[in-house]
């Protein structure tokens, strides 16, 4: 059996999210566009070997993401513009591990929390599990996981190389 530390050495680091794909469980896809990300997200999930993870999503819609906003002046937006970057975002923060019971690197269970700091207060304290599976030497991740109304999700995520934008 291999130990949770393989499993963490083999998932610690930056993640880019690349797509997902929703499906019913007879197959069927489902075109299900999530109300506040949209069809096209983009996030970055980035997991420590101290065991602590973040996630960031947010929504590439232009009509979501307003241009003129400017921390840096004194007016930095509307409460509307914030709500709507808000609304439009998904990020939270906690401790992750692996089930002890995996028996491979590549295919796995992984829970994120309790999560510690989260855009939405209800997130705080929850855990989140997802069944994971490695590919093409440990670059791609993908994450299955069903949602609250049982569409089942597929995850896609390629490993960010150290210091290299992509």
């Amino acid at each position: 059996m291999v130990k949770p530390d393989d499993v963490i050495k083999a998932i610690t680091g930056t993640w880019l999210y690349l797509n997902v794909t929703s499906y019913f469980d007879n197959g069927t896809i489902s075109h299900h566009e999530d109300a506040s990300l949209g069809k096209f997200p983009v996030g970055i999930v980035t997991y420590n070997p101290n065991g602590w993870m973040s996630a960031n999503f947010m929504s590439s819609r232009p009509e979501d993401r307003p241009p003129n906003i400017d921390i840096e002046t004194q007016d930095v937006g509307t409460d509307a513009e914030w709500a709507l970057i808000g609304k439009h975002t998904l990020a939270y923060a906690g401790p992750w591990f692996v089930s002890e019971t995996t028996k491979e690197v590549e295919v796995g269970q992984i829970t994120h929390g309790p999560i510690k700091v989260a855009w939405v207060p209800t997130w705080v304290g929850i855990q989140f599990q997802k069944n994971y599976t490695l590919y093409d030497d440990a670059k791609t991740l993908r994450f299955r996981s069903k949602n609250q109304v049982g569409i089942n999700g597929d995850m896609f995520f390629r490993r960010l190389e150290t210091g290299k934008d992509d």
